[in-house]
């Protein structure tokens, strides 16, 4: 019986390095921020803005390649759906789909929205004391954003298709 545990023992010993060296890489999770923006766009289009927690898994792919550090997770996905508000917004008021009253309304409203966003999260950060300021602000910045962000996509594709849908009505 003994003889039959060792043999047991050393068959397994000599299979698992064999099945690790022919066991499948994990995919690479990419590490570009332009990557991160094309990605946080096509989910924020197909999620819609009803939901945040839809939102939240537009980033599972982001989230990957990050290590444990909360601020510096929260800070690249904060850099991803930054890029993507200020992609939509450029596209929005500089590519002829609002009228120029509209574009000043939409830039004199991002203006507000960005100094609301410093100074509600920069209260937040305020309350937790020490080390976890940092991340509370990264935190705040990046779901305040997120939203902001996603609210913007949506309205721009919104456009675009009453845009399409304008130019191939008959005139009467």
């Amino acid at each position: 019986m003994k003889g039959l545990v060792l043999a047991l023992a050393a068959a397994a010993l000599l299979a698992g390095p064999a099945h690790a060296q022919t066991a499948t890489p994990a995919p690479a999770v990419h590490d570009d921020p332009a990557q991160d923006i094309s990605t946080l766009r096509a989910c924020a289009i197909a999620t819609g803005i009803s939901d945040p927690s839809k939102l939240e898994a537009c980033e599972r792919p982001i989230l990957r390649a990050c290590n444990d550090d909360y601020a510096q997770c929260y800070n690249r996905l904060l850099a991803g759906w930054d890029g993507l508000l200020n992609m939509s917004f450029r596209e929005m008021s500089r590519t002829g789909l609002l009228e120029r009253r509209q574009t000043r309304d939409l830039q004199s409203a991002q203006r507000a929205w960005i100094k609301f966003r410093d100074e509600d999260c920069g209260f937040y950060a305020g309350v937790w004391p020490g080390s976890r300021a940092p991340g509370q602000l990264a935190a705040c910045r990046h779901r305040m954003t997120r939203e902001r962000a996603a609210v913007l996509t949506v309205r721009l594709e919104a456009a675009k298709k009453l845009r399409q849908a304008g130019a191939s009505e008959p005139s009467r």
